[in-house]
């Protein structure tokens, strides 16, 4: 599970860097806070599963 959450994290930042989307835009866009982004990113949260295929969902829409 934590090499899904790995990966998903991955295709964030491929997707935000390839499009150049901000952190805050794409928070707003998966109804996250950039805080809770940040604290998932280095490890100190563990985001709900309902927000993580949320997150899958969106990023799947976009081909990433």
């Amino acid at each position: 599970k934590e090499a899904i959450h790995m990966e998903l994290l991955a295709r964030c930042q491929k997707f935000m860097a390839t499009l150049g989307v901000p952190v805050t835009a794409f928070c707003r866009s998966v109804n996250i806070s950039p805080t809770a982004f940040y604290s998932w990113k280095n490890g100190t949260i563990k985001l709900s599963d309902t927000t993580l295929t949320r997150i899958d969902e969106y990023l799947k829409n976009y081909n990433f």
